[in-house]
Formats: structure tokens, sequence, C-alpha cells
């Protein structure tokens, strides 16, 4: 044994056990040497993995992860770690936001807020008779806000006075100056933005959330 290393807790063991009765069947040497090499790892280099990442995968054969092991030396001992690479995410074609929904009591009065003080078309193409409830379907942009005349389960009192930290819909606008003399003409309460950004929280008749942001 090299001058000045001392023996592992195996080496011992089998060094007591071939001094009591007469040595085993093997010596303490291979002993202690099978058992490292049953105790270690298989470890995968980072040029395997990669090159193990390169094959090409059949069609219709859904990606394998592949799982490599480091071992990191920390503090004198070597740790044992385990890198596992993301599975490949479904694509399914996402587009964009299509529609947003929002819960109305009294769809006249909801439409006078949307329609005629915000401006918002009418997307007459959308069908509003073919349902068990009153809507109206309006254009924001490419997109839509589609009234429905049902009971709204959310409470209308107790809400945060800044949209900004309740359930919104954000709308994204031109001037946020002129949204405001809007507002202040038509005695609506509003709160800025708190970060400083160009941007307006207001509530609809019914009290749900809107920012208007500038972009």
């Amino acid at each position: 044994m090299p001058k000045g290393r001392t023996h592992t807790k195996t080496e011992e063991a089998h060094i007591a056990r071939n001094r009591e009765g007469g040595g085993p069947s093997i010596s303490w040497k291979r002993a202690a040497m099978a058992t490292r090499c049953v105790a270690s790892p298989p470890l995968l280099s980072a040029s395997s993995a990669a090159a193990a990442r390169a094959q090409p995968t059949p069609s219709g054969v859904a990606p394998r992860r592949f799982r490599t092991r480091l071992l990191v030396a920390t503090g004198g001992e070597q740790q044992l770690i385990t890198a596992q690479e993301p599975a490949q995410e479904p694509d399914y074609g996402v587009v964009s936001l299509h529609h947003v929904g929002i819960l109305c009591e009294n769809l006249e009065r909801s439409m006078a807020f949307y329609k005629d003080l915000l401006g918002l078309k009418v997307n007459c193409a959308r069908p509003t008779d073919k349902l068990p409830y009153r809507g109206a379907w309006l254009w924001v942009g490419s997109e839509m806000i589609h009234l429905m005349e049902l009971p709204n389960p959310d409470p209308l009192t107790g809400r945060p006075e800044h949209g900004g930290r309740d359930r919104h819909t954000c709308i994204a606008i031109k001037d946020v100056l002129k949204l405001k003399e809007i507002f202040d003409k038509a005695g609506i309460s509003y709160t800025l933005s708190k970060s400083g950004r160009p941007a307006i929280f207001a509530r609809d008749p019914d009290g749900n959330a809107l920012e208007f942001t500038q972009v």
C-alpha cells in the first residue's frame, strides 16, 4: 500500500476477515476494486450525448429523452448530477387569441359602453341567435370581444380599485391621453399604470376590469 494511504471501511473489513478466518477467497484489494466497479454508475460523456441526439428519429416515433450523468467534484467529494433534456413540445398550430368572453347583466347597457363610448364595431357575421342567451360580437383589431348576457358569478363589490390587480382584458391603443379625455368627459373612473408606462385601467358597467395600453 502506498505510504500515507489509509484503508477504506471495505478494505478494513476484508483485512479483519483474513486475520480471523485464514483468508478470504479473494484478496481485500480485489474485493475493494470489485465493490468500486459495481457501485460506480455508468457515465455518458458530453460528446456521446451530442452524438446520440444527432441520430435521426424515425417518422411517427416520439423523440426519446436522453439522460446525462456527470460527476462533479464538490469539497473533495464526488456528487452525481443527472440532467434530463425536455421532450419536444407538441406543435398543434397556435395562431392568435380569437376572442375574449365578457359577462354582462344588460346587453344594451354594455353596448352603450363598448360600442358607443369606446367605438368598437359590431361583427355582424357572427351569429347571435343560435345561443340560448343574448350577446354581441365586437371587433378589437383582428380579434373580438363576445358580450354574453348571463349571470355573473363574480362579486361586484370588494374588488381591487386598480384593475391591474384584478383579472382583466388588455386592449392595445394608440393614444392613452385621448382615451383619458373620453373617460373624464363620460365620468368613467380609472387608474393609471403603477409602473409609469402609458396605460389606463377602467371597469365596464358590470365591473369587468379593462386595461388600455399604448403601443
